[in-house]
């Protein structure tokens, strides 16, 4: 029996996304809430600084906060400018008021700003 498959094909909207990561060590957060329900193809995360084992988390949240997958965890700063693109083969599903967070833990205390770019299907 054949499963079937949900394909990445391209986006339909894309909408970009700043967090501001102050000098003092910690976690900074950047909720991108979604008001209709749609499906995420693709996230580019983009620091504009190197912090020396400053990592990232990406987790898609429910409208209540709770955890519904984690998509990335402990994902490095490998240098200014470096982008990660993270595509989702089998499309990540968001409901009216759920979150793509991410956290973004600043260990060296280095202020940067942290640019995101996420790619989704109406």
């Amino acid at each position: 029996m054949a499963l079937a498959k949900r394909v990445k094909i391209g986006g339909s909207y894309y909408k970009g996304y700043k967090l501001s990561v102050l000098a003092t060590p910690g976690d900074y957060v950047l909720d991108m809430t979604l008001v209709k329900a749609c499906v995420i193809n693709g996230l580019t995360v983009i620091p504009d600084a190197y912090g020396a084992g400053d990592y990232f988390k990406l987790e898609h949240l429910d409208a209540s906060n709770a955890v519904i997958s984690t998509i990335a965890e402990t994902v490095h700063n490998v240098g200014a400018s470096a982008a990660w693109q993270f595509d989702f083969a089998a499309l990540e599903r968001m409901e009216p008021g759920d979150k793509f967070r991410l956290t973004y833990t600043n260990v060296a205390g280095v202020a940067m700003s942290v640019y995101t770019n996420l790619e989704r299907v109406r």
